[in-house]
């Protein structure tokens, strides 16, 4: 075989390799649908709630994902001292339902079996008034007397890391922490006019289409 056909060949070989790299990159699964379950921890109260919901994402490359995600925490609760000088053991509880949800970006380093990421993501979080309840032994003086909470749709940011795991082609392990910070408005706790930043852990499953 003379030197031509040998580069032939080889120019052959190349073309066939790249594209089936090509192939393999369109055909690799951009879509995501997933759920998680999330402990968000009450930096103002101490307090840990726990909820759950649902993601949908889409890879725009392999290091750069557009992601959203509602989160619904049925049970939103946390106690605080209202008169610690008059009445120590006085305490009010506070039951809520809350709403988060979040759209941003993912961005990072995605290998075969798993993937880092950092995330940014604005959106907004939501609380319900369930009630505020008096626990101690002088509530049923001021049980009558409680002013229930306004709640307004506040301002939140999502930010944080991502680990990922890929069990599978088409199977997602995620787990996520970080900080959702909320800007404050409502005239409830804990306060009318503040920041606060709450520790998110969230751990959820997902399969790509």
């Amino acid at each position: 075989m003379g030197a031509r056909p040998r580069v032939v060949l080889a120019a052959l070989a190349i073309c066939a390799g790249a594209a089936s790299a090509v192939r393999a990159q369109t055909d690799r699964p951009r879509l995501e649908v997933g759920g998680q379950l999330e402990a968000l921890r009450l930096s103002d109260f101490a307090t840990t709630n726990a909820g759950g919901g649902g993601r949908v994402s889409y890879d725009l490359s392999r290091w750069l994902t557009a992601e959203g995600e509602v989160n619904l925490f049925r049970n939103d609760y946390f106690e605080v001292r209202s008169f610690p000088a008059l009445a120590p053991d006085m305490r009010l509880g506070y039951s809520r339902r809350r709403v988060e949800g979040f759209f941003g970006a993912k961005a990072g380093l995605r290998r075969e079996r798993f993937g880092l990421f950092g995330k940014v993501r604005p959106g907004f979080a939501r609380l319900y008034d369930r009630g505020v309840n008096c626990v101690g032994d002088v509530c049923a003086l001021v049980q009558m007397l409680l002013a229930r909470p306004e709640y307004r749709t506040e301002l939140a940011l999502d930010v944080g890391g991502v680990f990922e795991f890929y069990p599978t082609a088409r199977t997602v392990a995620r787990l996520d922490l970080g900080s959702t910070i909320i800007r404050h408005r409502s005239s409830a706790p804990p306060c009318a006019d503040c920041t606060s930043r709450n520790f998110a852990s969230r751990f959820g499953f997902g399969v790509r289409f």
